[in-house]
C-alpha cells in the first residue's frame, strides 16, 4: 500500500517554438529600418517619458532652491513659471526627439488610415495580416 505507484499518462512537454498566433499583438516593423518598431507602435512613449521626466526634475530642482527663500508653495508654484523658458532652452535636443516622435506616428496614422480607406473603397488589396 505504501509504494504503489500509479503511472497516469501524461501530455508531452510542448517543446516547439510557439506559432506567431500564440504570440499575441505586436507593434508594426518597418524593414528597412532594421525591425525597429515604427512610430505608430511604441516610438513615442520613450522620448516622451524622457522630456516628461527632465521637466519635473528641473520643478524639483528650482523648488528645492528657492525653498530657502520662501514658503513650499510659493516656491513650487514659482519654480513652475520659471521651468518653461529654462526647459525650452535647456532641453531643446529632448523636445526635438518628441518633435519628431510625434510627426513620425502622425504620418504613420496617415499613411495607415489612407490605406484602409482604399481597401475599403476596393481600390487596394485588403491588409495582409490578419485582424485581431
Amino acid at each position: 500500500m505504501g509504494n504503489e505507484h500509479s503511472e497516469t499518462p501524461q501530455a508531452p512537454a510542448r517543446t516547439s517554438i510557439p506559432d506567431a498566433a500564440d504570440a499575441g499583438p505586436t507593434a508594426p516593423v518597418d524593414p528597412a529600418a532594421g525591425n525597429r518598431p515604427l512610430a505608430g507602435g511604441r516610438g513615442l512613449a520613450r522620448p516622451l517619458v524622457v522630456y516628461t521626466v527632465l521637466r519635473l526634475g528641473l520643478i524639483a530642482i528650482l523648488t528645492a532652491v528657492l525653498v530657502l527663500f520662501m514658503p513650499l508653495i510659493v516656491a513650487l508654484l514659482f519654480a513652475i513659471i520659471v521651468q518653461l523658458p529654462l526647459a525650452y532652452v535647456l532641453f531643446s535636443g529632448p523636445r526635438q526627439r518628441v518633435n519628431a516622435a510625434m510627426a513620425a506616428a502622425s504620418a504613420h496614422r496617415r499613411t495607415e488610415r489612407e490605406r484602409l480607406r482604399a481597401a475599403l473603397a476596393g481600390d487596394a488589396p485588403a491588409p495582409e495580416h490578419p485582424a485581431g
